[in-house]
């Protein structure tokens, strides 16, 4: 039926034990008009329309506590207008909410009572998907923990929000916020301990925002500038960001960070270890790193310096390379010294990094890699030492494109001299599901005549083969 949804019997069972803990724990759900007869001994209570007017009534309810309103979007609403309301009747509430369904690009005005103000006991407030001009009144909220203002239009972000004392939560994903200048409003938030501000205000700002943010002493849970708010609850995006601007806070929120994503970096670093970690105090939590145009990087990992053990990124699961026109190598250091850099990434992926050499040092071992994308790199002749090929034992999906110079995916490295018969009878890449090799000029074959390994037969399930033109096929036995 319409305008019902399936409720599973523990959140029932729940909901009736609420219920039932006193006479005083009355819950409405659903209602189809919010009057004071049906709200007076409410404990909470909710409203979804839908292709209908939302009818309000002035409400005394001194007993509720949470009032969820949400408006479907199966209808054209020009705005949503309950400025005639007074919240007098209802001082005690602490969970007010009220928005529009989320898969709807549909913003519209919400006008809110005078009488907002009056909510000082409200704990937590949820308005998403409306327009506001002045937002000013959520400071009144002296009591306010959670502030969720997702896909909201407004003017400025209340400069006195810091004076919140209890504030630990703000939410302004796919926020727009339209104020001239930054007044670094969120900065003075400082019992925050989770913040979400994706794509919320002007690129212009973003710097001025990052360096803001980023000495929250208390912040642990956040996501910074991304468009999409991913799985990871730690995640920075920062874009033209001048990262030397760290060296003058002890404590940031970049050493505790698992996605950080650096575009246009500036700052002065030439690599990430130890230049980039030793600014930023230590990176240990980080998982996923994602550099593009970052036109001073020269390499990722640089042992060539001493530089103190607790700046290592010990737990770097996935790393993506964009259009980075200085880079040479991923790692500049003694051979063994590269082991512990590249241990445990299981993703990388490498675009449109034309001066790329030596891309994977013989020494390396790769072996929980699972996913591999390059295209438009420098590499060599060979990609893979036949040495390293034999460690990639985990390797799952691999593409290799546009890379002119490549005549062998793995071979005989510089440092290696192959005889005959030496993988003749090795089974290489046996987890390999899915390979694409697309317009590689001068590819030959997947590796030299010397170096014969028998290949996978039961788990290759995609194989894609595109402008090739001296590829021999078949180059290799599925069978």
């Amino acid at each position: 039926m319409h305008g019902c949804v399936k409720m599973h019997d523990m959140v029932r069972d729940i909901a009736l034990w609420i219920s039932r803990r006193s006479d005083n724990h009355k819950i409405l759900v659903s209602i189809d008009k919010l009057e004071d007869a049906s709200l007076r001994d409410c404990f909470a209570a909710s409203s979804w329309w839908y292709n209908k007017n939302p009818i309000f009534r002035q409400w005394h309810s001194p007993s509720l506590k949470i009032l969820l309103l949400n408006i479907n979007e199966s209808r054209s609403w020009n705005s949503l207008d309950i400025s005639h309301l007074t919240f007098e009747g209802i001082e005690e509430l602490k969970v007010f909410s009220v928005t529009i369904d989320y898969y709807t690009s549909q913003i519209i005005p919400l006008l809110l009572p005078p009488s907002t103000h009056l909510l000082t006991n409200v704990r937590t407030l949820r308005l998403n998907g409306f327009k506001f001009g002045d937002i000013s009144f959520i400071t009144s909220l002296t009591r306010l923990e959670v502030l969720d203002l997702r896909r909201s239009h407004f003017n400025e972000f209340p400069n006195k929000i810091g004076e919140l004392k209890r504030l630990k939560l703000i939410d302004l994903s796919l926020c727009h916020i339209f104020q001239k200048t930054y007044n670094g409003a969120i900065g003075k938030c400082l019992q925050l301990e989770e913040l979400y501000t994706s794509t919320s205000y002007p690129k212009a700002y973003f710097h001025e925002i990052t360096v803001d943010i980023v000495t929250l002493p208390k912040l642990q849970r956040f996501v910074l500038n991304h468009p999409i708010t991913p799985e990871g609850k730690k995640v920075i995006q920062v874009e033209d960001f001048n990262i030397s601007k760290l060296k003058a806070f002890k404590k940031n929120i970049m050493q505790i960070a698992e996605t950080i994503s650096f575009i246009s970096l500036n700052g002065g670093c030439k690599n990430i270890i130890p230049d980039m970690v030793g600014v930023v105090g230590g990176m240990n939590g980080l998982t996923s790193l994602h550099l593009a145009s970052c036109q001073k990087i020269e390499c990722i990992f640089d042992a060539t310096y001493d530089f103190n053990e607790d700046n290592l990124i010990c737990n770097l699961v996935k790393l993506r390379l964009q259009r980075m026109e200085n880079l040479t190598q991923l790692c500049r250091d003694p051979p063994m010294q590269v082991l512990r850099y590249l241990e445990k990434l299981e993703e990388l992926e490498i675009q449109h990094c034309i001066w790329l050499c030596n891309i994977f040092p013989s020494e390396c071992t790769l072996r929980n890699l699972k996913i591999l994308n390059l295209s438009d790199c420098g590499s060599g002749e060979v990609l893979f030492s036949a040495s390293l090929a034999q460690r990639l034992a985990q390797l799952q999906k691999m593409c290799i494109s546009r890379a002119p110079k490549l005549e062998y995916v793995f071979g005989e490295s510089y440092q290696e001299h192959l005889s005959s018969h030496q993988y003749q009878n090795h089974v290489m890449l046996p987890h390999l599901e899915a390979l694409k090799l697309l317009y590689l000029d001068n590819l030959v074959a997947m590796c030299p005549e010397n170096c014969q390994a028998k290949w996978p037969s039961q788990s290759m399930k995609m194989l894609v083969i595109l402008g090739c033109p001296k590829l021999a096929i078949p180059w290799f036995n599925l069978k």
